[in-house]
C-alpha cells in the first residue's frame, strides 16, 4: 500500500493518516475489483501510468462533506466585507472570489447568493470554483442537490434560491450563472495562472489532510492568488502556519470566522503569550439527574481565576489552534473547562483540535464528551460521521447523520442572515 500511498501523495498531497488507517485500502480494492486486478503493485503501476485510472482513484479517496452555508460565520463576514468594500463604492472593480476545493459546489453558490444579499449584481462580482473531482464538478455544474445539502436552512431561504425536482433542489439559474467551475490541483504551482488574483479565496478543511511538504507547497500557491489585500478564509481546523513558524497573516475578523489577511510589513508578529499557569487537575463530571432537570455538577473556582487573560478563553484557543499552536490551543480550553465547569463547545473545539494535530482517538473522545453534554450538537455529530466512515464503520457513520439531522431540525432551523 506504500506505493499507492506515494501516489496520492504526489497527486494529492494527502497524509493518509489523517483519513484513517482503512479508508486508502478499501479505495484501492474497490478500484481494483473494478479493473479487474488482484495484485497490488500491478495495481500501482496501472495508477503511475494510466492517468485515467490515478483520477478514478482519486474519486474514490475525495469523500467530500458540505452543505449550504455551513459554519455561517464565514458568510457573515463576507457579506459584510463585500458590503463595506464594493456595495458601499460602485466605482470599485468586481470582487472575485475562488472557492477551492469547491467539492459539489454548494460552498461557491453559497457564496454567490451572499454576494447577491450583499447587493452586488452579476457584473461587479466573479465566482470561481476548483475542485480536484471531474465527478464533483459536473454534479456541481447541475447544480441539484439533495435536502441534506439544506439542512439547517430556513425554508423561506430554500424557496427563494431552490426550486424542488423529482431529485432534489436545483440551485436556480441566476446563481447558477454567477459560478465558473474548473478542474484543478492546489498544488499545481501553475494554477490559475491566467486569472488576476483574488480578493477573497475559501480554502475551508482541505490543509488539514495534508502532509506538511503539500501544505507548504498549496501555502505557496495561495499566496500567489491572493490580492494584497485580500482575505483567505480556512477551516476551523487547518492549520495556517507550520508548526514553530510565524504566519504571515492576522485576524480579519471574529475568531469564529477563520477570515485572515496578509500581516502589514512593518508589524512585527505577535509573540507567542506565556503559558497559562497550572490549575488543579480536571476530571470530567457526568450528568446527574435531579428533579427531572439534567444538570452538570462543575469544580469550584479555581483560585487562580482572576490571573487568566480577560479574552474569552475559548476564542483564544480557536486562534491558537489557527495558527497551528495546538498545545496552547487544548490548553485554554483545559483552562476554560476548569474555570467554568464542562461545556459542549469546549469539548467540540478540542475535537477539532486534536483532528487537526492528527490525534484521532482523543478527537473521537472529546466530540463524545461534547454530544454527551449537548446531545443535539449537530458539528460535534458530523465530526463523529467522518471519523466513523474513516474507519469504515458505515452503520455508526449514518447513524450519527441522522441525530445530527433531527438536532438541526431541534434548534428550529437556523440559517443565515
Amino acid at each position: 500500500m506504500a506505493a499507492v500511498d506515494a501516489i496520492l501523495a504526489d497527486r494529492l498531497g494527502l497524509d493518509p493518516s489523517t483519513i484513517g488507517a482503512g479508508f486508502v485500502p478499501r479505495a484501492v480494492r474497490h478500484r481494483m475489483k473494478a479493473v479487474g486486478l488482484d495484485d497490488l503493485e500491478a495495481y500501482a503501476a496501472l495508477a503511475r501510468s494510466s492517468e485515467a485510472e490515478l483520477q478514478e482513484l482519486v474519486e474514490e479517496v475525495v469523500v467530500p462533506e458540505s452543505w449550504f452555508f455551513r459554519d455561517l460565520l464565514p458568510f457573515q463576514f463576507l457579506k459584510r466585507h463585500a458590503r463595506s468594500g464594493w456595495t458601499a463604492r460602485p466605482g470599485r472593480g468586481a470582487i472575485r472570489v475562488l472557492s477551492i476545493p469547491c467539492a459539489g459546489g454548494e460552498e461557491p453558490y453559497s457564496i454567490a447568493v451572499t454576494l447577491e444579499e450583499a447587493g452586488l449584481p452579476p457584473e461587479r462580482c466573479r465566482v470561481d470554483a476548483v475542485d480536484v473531482s471531474a465527478q464533483r464538478l459536473a454534479m456541481a455544474r447541475r447544480g441539484v442537490f439533495s435536502r441534506n445539502a439544506l439542512r439547517g436552512t430556513r425554508p423561506d431561504v430554500v424557496a427563494r434560491w431552490f426550486r424542488e425536482q423529482p431529485d432534489g433542489f436545483q440551485i436556480i439559474d441566476s446563481i447558477r450563472r454567477r459560478v465558473h467551475f474548473r478542474l484543478g490541483n492546489i498544488l499545481d504551482s501553475k494554477l490559475l495562472a491566467d486569472e488576476p488574483p483574488y480578493d477573497v479565496i475559501f480554502c475551508r478543511n482541505l490543509l488539514i489532510y495534508l502532509s506538511a511538504a503539500a501544505r507548504a507547497a498549496a501555502a505557496t500557491v495561495l499566496d500567489r492568488l491572493l490580492d494584497p489585500d485580500g482575505v483567505v478564509i480556512v477551516g476551523h481546523a487547518d492549520p495556517i502556519a507550520a508548526p514553530g513558524a510565524a504566519s504571515r497573516l492576522t485576524l480579519a475578523a471574529e475568531p469564529g470566522a477563520f477570515a485572515f489577511r496578509r500581516r502589514a510589513q512593518n508589524v512585527e508578529p505577535v509573540p507567542t503569550p506565556p503559558p497559562i499557569a497550572p490549575l488543579p487537575a480536571f476530571a470530567f463530571t457526568p450528568f446527574h439527574v435531579q428533579d427531572a432537570k439534567v444538570e452538570v455538577v462543575a469544580p469550584p473556582p479555581s483560585p487562580l481565576a482572576a490571573e487568566v487573560d480577560a479574552r474569552p478563553l475559548l476564542e483564544q484557543a480557536a486562534e491558537h489552534a489557527n495558527r497551528g499552536r495546538h498545545g496552547q490551543a487544548l490548553a485554554c480550553c483545559e483552562a476554560q473547562i476548569r474555570l467554568k465547569g464542562p461545556s459542549a463547545p469546549a469539548f467540540a473545539l478540542m475535537g477539532g483540535i486534536h483532528q487537526a494535530a492528527g490525534r484521532r482517538t482523543q478527537a473521537e473522545s472529546c466530540f463524545n464528551k461534547a454530544i454527551y453534554l449537548d446531545p443535539d450538537h449537530d458539528e460535534a455529530l458530523l465530526a463523529l460521521a467522518l471519523l466513523a466512515e474513516r474507519r469504515g464503520d458505515s452503520a455508526a457513520a449514518s447513524g450519527f447523520r441522522r441525530r445530527a439531522d433531527r438536532a438541526l431540525k431541534n434548534q428550529g432551523a437556523t440559517t443565515h442572515e
